[in-house]
């Protein structure tokens, strides 16, 4: 075949007819290989972008004369009955000749709430670190900003609640390991007092469950 009959007889770009995925409706995290993975897009609609790159990426057979290969993703939308599709647009060449072919795909994306999303929406926590003055009664702005200029993003995104009292505050952690890290942070860096104790105690599976309570004054 000359390269223009190739062109035109052959099916260059084989792709999948549907793409499925599964993202945070709250966070846009997506579900990658079994696990929540944060990735760098900006808003739900680019979330579902990502997917549909990284899909076609794995599923798609191109001809192997293809040179030059990309696609781009022409419009997301869906049909009178709600079902979605993307129009995606191929692009290459076989022997320096261009081509191009569109392609519409059916999208299943499971919008649902990640690990973290979900307990923050229950206000679930393991462990609380109490936030205080010491000498007296209450915790002013300025020992608060210092306390919470240690707060990376990795520690906000553990946070459940924040409880502020007539004592001090109250942080609520999804984790006690993260929860010890910030207290061990701390306490390396500046003269602190720190107490751990447990509260709310129980079984579970013949298990000794409680949750851990640090109090750090500042």
């Amino acid at each position: 075949l000359c390269v223009d009959c190739y062109v035109k007889s052959k099916k260059l770009i084989e792709v999948p007819k549907r793409i499925t995925g599964k993202y945070c409706k709250i966070c846009g995290a997506q579900w990658i290989k079994g696990k929540w993975i944060r990735t760098s897009a900006t808003s739900l609609a680019s979330v579902v972008e990502d997917i549909i790159i990284r899909e076609l990426g794995n599923e798609i057979d191109i001809d192997k004369n293809v040179e030059e290969f990309a696609f781009d993703i022409k419009s997301i939308w869906k049909d009178p009955s709600g079902n979605s599709f993307a129009t995606i647009e191929f692009r290459g060449k076989v022997r320096g000749k261009p081509f191009s072919q569109e392609a519409i795909i059916s999208l299943e994306m499971e919008r649902t709430l990640c690990d973290s999303c979900f307990r923050k929406k229950t206000r679930y926590y393991e462990a609380i670190v109490q936030l205080r003055s010491k000498g007296k009664i209450g915790v002013d702005d300025k020992k608060r900003a210092f306390f919470e200029s240690f707060f990376s993003t990795s520690i906000v995104d553990n946070i459940s609640d924040v409880i502020e009292g007539r004592e001090g505050v109250d942080y609520y952690f999804m984790s006690k390991s993260v929860a010890r890290k910030l207290a061990s942070m701390i306490s390396s860096i500046v003269d602190v007092e720190v107490n751990e104790s447990y509260q709310n105690e129980k079984m579970k599976n013949g298990k000794r469950e409680a949750k851990l309570v640090i109090s750090l004054r500042i």
